[in-house]
């Protein structure tokens, strides 16, 4: 079972957008077995202020976005109305990890 964990980092665009498409689209087209996505630091606000990026990561199933990143914005209310599933990302990624997952950082 081929598993990989897309984790999303970056605060340039340039640097997000081929983790991006690639993890949807290996969601979308089966090329692996299972896909998540973390977006965490610098990516977290660039993703929440950017409408195509957003939308992107809108329609897959269970993206998750750092809470902690949110909380130091002040941004958890804001982020949860638009839709941003904010948890506490630590332990998720130590998760996936110990779960098999292939680590790709963006």
């Amino acid at each position: 079972m081929t598993k990989v964990l897309i984790w999303l980092a970056s605060g340039e665009r340039s640097k997000l957008m081929p983790g991006l498409l690639w993890g949807v689209n290996a969601k979308r087209f089966g090329w692996v077995d299972e896909v998540r996505f973390v977006i965490f630091g610098e990516a977290e606000a660039l993703v929440m202020a950017d409408e195509e990026l957003f939308g992107m990561v809108q329609g897959v199933e269970g993206v998750l976005f750092c809470r902690h990143v949110a909380e130091q914005a002040q941004q958890v209310e804001q982020w949860e109305a638009k839709g941003a599933e904010l948890v506490y990302v630590g332990k998720p990624i130590a998760d996936a990890i110990r779960e098999g997952f292939t680590v790709l950082t963006f």
